[in-house]
């Protein structure tokens, strides 16, 4: 049987497939694997291959790779990413007294002698561990078979304890509670029981939670089934997950299991989360379940499914051939291949954790800024630092309700924009709103792709909303939505290599989202039309959802029969832009099941002349709206 796997390759995997293997696997029977499993097209020239590495590299694809017996049995270990460590065999929180024993993990010396959750170590062979830090956490580490006295502090009083550093087990995920009620997992991969680690830990602590932090910081993928079985636990039935195959079939994955919290979630993430987690994070995300803070995610939205000897055991003895067999899309059927996950509160890395922290700190009576970054209010410790402050209120977009109540502790509470509420509390922030656009109807949804740095503006907190767009303006807007880039050749005469549009340009001609004028060229200074928009627009739709995708390709079906007023409505426009414009307009309904159009104007195509230019804050407005209506962005 496939085991299907969606993992970023780590970097101790990577180095070592850097070395040429000595392949049991024959490059026909490569090939062979390769037809009836790879997600994308053969290359021609990968038939021409003399060498398995040659085949490997001819396929373009960084997922896809041959593993002998001993790399494939340190990629099963990467995946699971269990720890031993010598050490007592303790989980433990850092206080301002010491280090709060959180759990004292089965086998380690510290269980043996009795130590417990709720137990301070406030000394370390007699020296004092208050404040608690890694520093001294060190001191708890060491040979194996060495001893280590702690001071504990229990009810009041203390006793020392003699341990024996011994290996001990640490599982791929951790769950703990932190002050203030706040339940902790650190999850670091989704190994086979990642699901049930998380499970086991909801029923320990939910009770005493009024809300969870998830961390996924780091957590490069691992089994989609963990990934979806741990969305089950904290929403409940539903479908979670969905498979495009190599020949353009979607299959669903559900789960029918009942949700074992309901508190509030908050989940932290960077720039290394990638597959199994973001499949979990935009579950969370496209549920409404919780909200995301930290860098955009990783941008692996594909799956891979390693062939060994269990599968087809003709071809393999130990070795494997791990090939990409798939897309697939989260929840609300949205890829995060390369767009990633954008967080709802996009902060810088070294912030992620403060601002998560300070989102759980206060309460009605003691904060004095509230946030509804999603469906729950969350008020603000008010003895957050001013530079954690900042930070998050840089990350509010305008469509983040904001409120303060001035500084004053226990006083009402008003509504206000984040510069209003910085001005209130004394701060100084740097804002990502752009200073010339309060007069444009498009303003809030300028702002928010600026907030979550979508937007290249012309000038230091410019955008110039009234500019025409474009080629080149608009490859450039779609590359930093989509998060791609390409450094190959250019691909139309017209566009300079070393020009700022560039790899903008020939990475949305790779993806199929633009086209040349002809003759070899691009035109990037030229001005773009709005049915030439649209259609773009139409086609990056199609590309973040497969949904729209099926509904766009029965648009184009000359045999379809459409309603006589989507007809009269797509008559101005030229054959080519109509299928494209039509996913705008009626996609969301009609194939999502939305109440309104994706097109950036509320009037529909009625107001729309297809022949006139695109304005800046027209292009703005028009990805704000395709982001929003598939839950990319809030």
């Amino acid at each position: 049987m496939k085991r299907y796997l969606s993992r970023m390759a780590a970097a101790a995997l990577a180095l070592v497939l850097l070395t040429a293997p000595a392949s049991a696997l024959s490059v026909s029977q490569a090939l062979e694997l390769l037809e009836d499993n790879f997600y994308y097209d053969i290359p021609d020239e990968a038939y021409q291959a003399q060498t398995l590495d040659e085949l490997i590299s001819l396929l373009g694809d960084p997922y896809t790779q041959y593993m002998t017996a001993e790399q494939y049995a340190l990629f099963l270990d990467l995946v699971e990413d269990t720890v031993d460590v010598v050490g007592i065999g303790v989980e433990v929180s850092y206080t301002e007294e010491g280090f709060l024993i959180q759990k004292a993990l089965p086998g380690g010396s510290a269980e043996e002698a009795g130590l417990q959750p709720g137990d301070l170590i406030v000394a370390v062979d007699g020296t004092s561990c208050a404040p608690a830090g890694q520093e001294y956490r060190q001191l708890l580490l060491g040979d194996e078979g060495t001893r280590v006295t702690v001071t504990v502090l229990r009810d009041g009083k203390s006793q020392d304890y003699t341990l024996t550093r011994r290996a001990v087990y640490i599982p791929n995920t951790q769950i703990s509670l932190l002050e203030g009620g706040v339940g902790y997992v650190d999850c670091n991969s989704f190994g086979q029981d990642t699901d049930e680690l998380l499970a086991e830990g909801l029923k320990q602590y939910d009770g005493q939670v009024g809300c969870w932090l998830v961390d996924l910081r780091d957590n490069g993928g691992g089994y989609v089934d963990s990934a979806v079985e741990m969305l089950a636990a904290v929403n409940g039935a539903g479908q979670y997950l969905y498979f495009e195959d190599q020949n353009g079939h979607v299959v669903g994955y559900t789960r029918r299991s009942s949700a074992l919290t309901n508190k509030p979630m908050i989940l932290l993430v960077n720039g290394e989360s990638a597959s199994a987690s973001e499949l979990f994070a935009s579950g969370v995300r496209d549920t409404e379940r919780g909200i995301i803070v930290g860098s955009r995610t990783y941008g692996k939205g594909v799956a891979q499914a390693v062939l060994d000897e269990s599968s087809d055991p003709a071809y393999f003895d130990g070795d494997c051939l791990k090939v990409t067999t798939a897309r697939f899309y989260a929840a609300g059927g949205s890829t995060t291949d390369r767009v990633g996950v954008i967080p709802t509160l996009l902060v810088d890395d070294g912030y992620t954790q403060a601002v998560a922290e300070a989102l759980v700190g206060g309460s009605p009576e003691t904060s004095y800024l509230c946030v509804i970054p999603g469906t729950e209010p969350f008020y603000i410790d008010p003895d957050t630092p001013d530079d954690v402050m900042a930070q998050l209120l840089s990350a509010l977009p305008p469509q983040v309700m904001v409120f303060s109540n001035g500084g004053v502790a226990g006083g009402n509470f008003d509504p206000c924009t984040p510069a209003q509420a910085a001005e209130k509390l004394g701060l100084s922030y740097e804002s990502r709103w752009f200073t010339d656009v309060a007069d444009s109807p498009y303003a809030g949804a300028i702002n928010a792709m600026g907030v979550y740095q979508l937007l290249n503006g012309t000038a230091p907190g410019r955008f110039s909303p009234k500019d025409k767009l474009t080629r080149a303006q608009l490859c450039v807007m779609l590359a930093r939505v989509l998060n791609v880039t390409s450094a190959g050749s250019s691909r139309f005469s017209d566009v300079d290599p070393d020009a700022w549009y560039a790899d903008s340009v020939n990475a949305m001609a790779e993806l199929g989202l633009v086209d040349g004028v002809g003759g070899g060229r691009f035109s990037p200074e030229g001005a773009l039309t709005q049915e030439e928009f649209l259609t773009i627009m139409g086609r990056m739709a199609r590309f973040l959802n497969f949904a729209l995708d099926d509904y766009g390709e029965a648009m184009e079906d000359p045999a379809a029969q459409l309603p006589v007023g989507m007809r009269l409505a797509l008559a101005p426009f030229s054959d080519w832009a109509r299928s494209n414009v039509a996913v705008l307009a009626w996609g969301l309904e009609d194939a999502l099941y939305g109440k309104e159009t994706m097109l950036y104007t509320d009037s529909g195509l009625q107001d729309i002349v297809p022949s006139a230019p695109v304005l800046r804050e027209e292009a703005a407005a028009q990805m704000y709206k395709i982001l929003s209506s598939l839950d990319i962005l809030p």
